[in-house]
C-alpha cells in the first residue's frame, strides 16, 4: 500500500522538476537571443569606440553594456537602447527587432543612413522611437 503512495509523489516529483527544467532552457534562449542581437546590430556600426568598448562577445552581461538598459524581473531582457548622439556610422540592422521586449529604441543624432528596417514596426512592445536627425531613407 505505501509503494501505491510513494509512486505517483515520485512521478509527480519528476514533472515539476522537469517543468523547472525546461523554464530555466527558455529563460536562457530569451536572453542569449537578446544579447545575439545587439552583437548583430552593433556590427554594422562603426565609430564611437569608447561607447561600444563594453560591447564584446566575451561578455554574458549585456545589461551593463554602454546604452543598454534591462528590466529588472527575471529573465533580464532588454527594454531600451539609448545610443542617442554618439556619432554613431552605419545602417540600422533588422536584427534589432529580435529585441522583443524592446520598449524604447532611442538612436537619434548620428549617422544612420540607409532604410528603416520595415521589422520595427512588428515590435508590439515598442513604444517611444526616436531616429531624428540622422540620414535615414523611407516612408
Amino acid at each position: 500500500m505505501a509503494s501505491l503512495r510513494v509512486f505517483p509523489l515520485s512521478l509527480w516529483l519528476l514533472c515539476i522538476l522537469t517543468t523547472f527544467c525546461i523554464l530555466q532552457l527558455a529563460t536562457s534562449n530569451e536572453t542569449e537571443n537578446d544579447r545575439q542581437a545587439l552583437l548583430c546590430f552593433r556590427s554594422q556600426l562603426s565609430g564611437a569606440a569608447n561607447v561600444f568598448a563594453s560591447w564584446s562577445n566575451a561578455s554574458l552581461e549585456f545589461c551593463n553594456w554602454h546604452g543598454v538598459t534591462c528590466g529588472a524581473r527575471s529573465p533580464r531582457r532588454v527594454i531600451e537602447l539609448n545610443l542617442a548622439s554618439y556619432g554613431i556610422t552605419g545602417s540600422i540592422s533588422p536584427c534589432i527587432a529580435n529585441l522583443t521586449s524592446l520598449r524604447k529604441l532611442q538612436l537619434s543624432n548620428n549617422n544612420f543612413h540607409g532604410g528603416i528596417p520595415s521589422d520595427l514596426g512588428l515590435m508590439s512592445q515598442l513604444i517611444s522611437l526616436n531616429l531624428s536627425m540622422n540620414h535615414l531613407e523611407g516612408d
